[in-house]
């Protein structure tokens, strides 16, 4: 098991002000950190801050804000347990709101000054959510290098009421929660209405989850053990945020082995944690966050990129060495030349040269955006496995060998000196291989090509093969550069194109994560040229109204992915040649989608990228009808290509959309489109989300806006038109 991707905690009131033994004790036992009260005023003493070093406050210490004696109830201090709501309850009583907003602040400032790293607030009062969430926001600026993780109980007026805390505080990137299975979890028969909440709370900025000591069960060897419902949960939580969210064990020990007290760790709660990590090594844990491809896209979680225009810039060696490990993508273009190759095959759509001892089929491959040459192997190990078929040609069963010339398009220079060090020295390249240095838009211009046309070579071309396809399917202008290749008059009437089709797919989300990160882009450097005094969009607005790529995590999708539109290649035209099929065509679209958001909130969909959990959507169907508000973040594009599919229905597919997801493909994550304001969706209400793709001569870009509709039809809140023109965002021609 990889232990970096489980952090947990434990809270034990009793040993709550002094952190150096605790500490002690708790790693003794194998846990990561512990909480401790902090301190309201100077005059408190306390040993460990001078027993402890500074590094162990930064790491390994979580704090807890607690109601001084002042506030609390009598119930209260005999029992030694608070979680600071008499404090907060406070803030809202005349004579005791300035001393309340002081002894909170010093709390706070203590937390600052002692690098601790994150603190854990009080629940949010029933009564007055609108005067806490008001001080809390007065806060936040001031302590902007601690998070806050505001305690919220596991239902659903609770979780209301943290997004209203969550909005009056404009999504600030420091506010999580941390949740509480424990006494008020009261869904242990509705697993349903459990995991839509869960996957609610993981868009809202979910940080943390704790597990009361006195939720646990007994099992025969009176050790502690979960109900079903919690283990279920827990272990669906592990799976979506196991590498991120930290785990809490709170509260004395609630299970004795008299027999092995040594069982029981130096605090007394070794038996819970080593529980907890017993259902984090399950494997259909494990299997999610285990793989190495889990490892690989670590990094990547919920961080935005820029996406890759590889028609405008040359990509660079590492960023073709990452895309090559995919074990997935690279196999399925094999499948798919392999198909076309036998559909040529039967169809006698090649060129044939016989002798008395052989017959020979010549095939012409041409591989648009080659790159370092993956595709080129792809397309050159489909020829190897088709020449040891037994091929069909005209109903009878002969032994054809297949040459294949494949000629490899691309416009990066340094990506044709490796290209052509591959033509040079590799065997399966020397012979069969061309290399050709041009934009593939303009093909017929290189010498080599132009030869193609003149009919000095073997014939034009069977095969176009690419992989120009973007997260959204369009957005690497894949439609733009396969017309240009179709206009170049290089390709036969009978031409295959790989891929032949794509579709591209939209989802609501909701993600404060990824709001935050996309409103920090605005404070990234920006080119000279961008400044107001150069009449160009910037700061926030350019930063709102740009799609990013990004691995989906601390996200949920509200809703199953709806196709928006397809490009299918090559072009066809009626009565029209091949290459004439594209003249004035018009790549410009608009979708208009509507989601209708019930009360399982999309959990079988999780984060948007991966695939659509079925068991998830079986259990959280029996919640429609139980809707509550969430809030959109804006949507996540998708796509799911057609590489090939043959005459006999046969089809080789790559997808990211979750319902058609290709498992263990890594090439592409999803691209968030963001709303510069969130946008409530009350309970029964739908998204209407409208998005278009737009041309000029030089740029393609999209533009989209969002509005929420009730059950009756009305508009209830909309968005504005997000890009108009593609002032923020384009990708260059």
């Amino acid at each position: 098991m990889d232990e970096g991707t489980f952090v947990g905690g434990v809270s034990i009131p009793q040993r709550s002000d002094d952190a150096y033994y605790f500490l002690e004790d708790a790693r003794s036992d194998g846990y990561d950190f512990i909480t401790t009260n902090l301190p309201y005023s100077s005059d408190e003493k306390r040993t460990d801050v001078t027993l402890m070093e500074s590094k162990h406050w930064s790491t390994s210490i979580v704090g807890m804000v607690t109601s001084p004696p002042l506030y609390r109830t009598s119930a209260e201090t005999s029992s030694g347990t608070d979680n600071g709501e008499a404090l907060v309850a406070a803030l809202n009583v005349d004579g005791l709101r300035r001393q309340a907003k002081k002894d909170f602040t010093f709390m706070l400032q203590w937390a600052s000054h002692m690098s601790i790293p994150a603190v854990i607030l009080p629940p949010i009062p029933a009564d007055d959510i609108f005067e806490y969430g008001r001080f809390l926001s007065t806060l936040i600026t001031n302590t902007s290098n601690v998070q806050l993780w505001l305690r919220v109980n596991f239902d659903k007026e609770s979780i209301q009421n943290f997004m209203m805390i969550q909005r009056m505080c404009d999504g600030a990137s420091n506010l999580g929660c941390i949740v509480e299975f424990g006494q008020n979890f009261k869904l242990a028969d509705q697993i349903g209405e459990g995991m839509s909440l869960l996957h609610q709370l993981i868009g809202c900025n979910l940080r943390a989850l704790v597990f009361s000591t006195t939720v646990f069960l007994s099992n025969k060897r009176k050790c502690p053990t979960l109900a079903k419902s919690h283990q279920f949960l827990f272990v669906e939580l592990l799976k979506r945020l196991g590498r991120t969210c930290r785990i809490l064990v709170e509260g004395s020990p609630h299970h004795h082995i008299t027999d092995n007290e040594a069982a029981m760790g130096r605090s007394r709660n070794k038996l819970y944690l080593q529980y907890l990590r017993h259902i984090r090594s399950k494997g259909e844990v494990k299997d999610v966050l285990d793989t190495e491809e889990s490892k690989m896209e670590t990094s990547y979680l919920d961080h935005l990129q820029s996406a890759l225009q590889p028609l405008g810039d040359h990509l660079e060696f590492s960023t073709y060495e990452v895309f090559e490990k995919d074990p997935v993508k690279y196999e399925k273009y094999r499948e798919a030349v392999e198909l076309a190759l036998l559909d040529k095959i039967q169809l006698k759509q090649l060129k044939v040269t016989s002798d008395a001892k052989s017959s020979v089929m010549h095939c012409v491959i041409m591989v648009v955006g080659a790159g370092r040459g993956p595709l080129v192997n792809a397309s050159l190990m489909a020829v190897k496995n088709v020449n040891k078929k037994k091929s069909v040609v005209g109903g009878t069963t002969s032994n054809i060998t297949i040459k294949p010339h494949v000629i490899a398009v691309e416009k990066n220079p340094s990506a044709v000196l490796f290209l052509n060090s591959l033509k040079n020295n590799h065997p399966d390249w020397n012979g069969t291989t061309s290399v050709a240095e041009c934009d593939m838009r303009s093909a017929e211009e290189h010498p080599l090509l132009s030869a193609i046309l003149k009919g000095d070579c073997a014939g034009k071309v069977d095969i176009v093969v690419s992989e120009l396809l973007g997260s959204f399917g369009d957005n690497e202008l894949s439609p733009e550069c396969l017309d240009g290749v179709q206009r170049s008059g290089l390709m036969k009437e009978s031409c295959i194109s790989i891929p032949q089709s794509y579709t591209s797919y939209l989802a609501p989300v909701t993600s404060a994560r990824l709001r935050l990160e996309a409103q920090t882009q605005a404070f990234m450097p920006l080119d000279g040229t961008e400044s107001p005094a150069g009449g160009k969009v910037c700061g926030t607005l350019q930063a709102m109204e740009t799609p990013y790529v990004v691995r989906a995590h601390a996200a949920s999708q509200l809703h199953k992915e709806l196709p928006c539109w397809e490009f299918s290649h090559p072009v066809k035209k009626e009565n029209a040649k091949i290459e004439d099929a594209v003249k004035d065509i018009d790549n410009e679209r608009r979708a208009q989608k509507i989601f209708k958001i019930d009360g399982s909130k999309g959990a079988s969909f999780g984060s948007g990228y991966g695939n659509c959990n079925e068991t998830l959507s079986t259990v959280t169907s029996k919640n429609i009808g139980m809707e509550s508000s969430n809030l959109l973040h804006g949507f996540l594009g998708s796509f799911h290509c057609v590489l090939y599919k043959s005459k006999n229905s046969v089809s080789s597919d790559i997808s990211i959309a979750p319902e058609s997801f290709s498992t263990g493909m890594f090439s592409w994550f999803p691209l968030y489109f963001p709303l510069k304001e969130p946008l409530l969706v009350p309970p029964g209400s739908s998204v209407r989300a409208n998005i278009w793709r737009k041309c000029d001569d030089k740029r393609v870009w999209y533009e989209w806006c969002a509005d929420i509709i009730s059950e009756d039809s009305q508009i209830i809140n909309i968005s504005n038109l997000h890009n108009p023109n593609g002032r923020s965002s384009f990708v260059r021609l």
